[in-house]
């Protein structure tokens, strides 16, 4: 629950951003096919249900892809791929998440939008000899993003996102992982 305290000045300066933006831009017209790869930094954190609660954030970098077609104005489908990266000595961490998405925007004309998502999650751990170990489960997805017009087809995309697996696995039941990304995404798409 902090983290999302902590996360909520963000989301607030996105909406208001958003309404700066969309008082002096045109609409966005948005159509057609779309694709996103991003960067940013994500605090991943785990919970083993055992009364503790989560553990401390640990932020590393993040690597996002999305693609999908756009329903209407309002309303944008697909799928994300999104990955956090931790070298621990010799092993890579990694926590990755393949989730169907959909991008809701409340202002037609703002590129302010809210994004939910659900699919499969993967924490893993590889070594240099190519052996590894890794749990696969539920993820679940929320958040926000505003896509900023640089040209025709072409936006900056700040956003901002809590994701959440559940797993069942490692000899430990029911333990899950968070993470919260902030990120900076370009944008394509090539629809009018």
């Amino acid at each position: 629950m902090g983290t999302i305290r902590r996360a909520f000045p963000l989301v607030t300066a996105l909406v208001v951003f958003a309404a700066g933006v969309a008082a002096g831009q045109a609409a966005p017209g948005r159509a057609g096919f779309w694709g996103a790869f991003g960067i940013g930094a994500g605090g991943e954190a785990y919970d083993l249900q055992d009364g503790f609660g989560y553990s401390e954030q640990l932020y590393r970098p993040t690597f996002s892809l999305r693609l999908g077609g756009t329903v209407n104005q309002h309303v944008r489908l697909g799928g994300e791929m999104l990955s956090w990266i931790n070298q621990n000595g010799d092993a890579i961490e990694s926590l990755t998440s393949a989730l169907f998405i959909g991008q809701v925007y409340p202002f037609g004309s703002s590129g302010l939008y809210l994004k939910g998502g659900a699919g499969l999650g993967r924490n893993a751990v590889d070594f240099p000899d190519g052996s590894g170990l890794g749990d696969t489960g539920f993820a679940g997805l929320l958040g926000a993003g505003l896509e900023m017009r640089v040209s025709r087809r072409w936006y900056l995309n700040p956003t901002v996102d809590l994701v959440q697996h559940s797993y069942t696995g490692r000899g430990i039941d029911n333990y899950r992982e968070r993470l919260v990304t902030f990120g900076m995404s370009i944008l394509f798409q090539n629809g009018r």
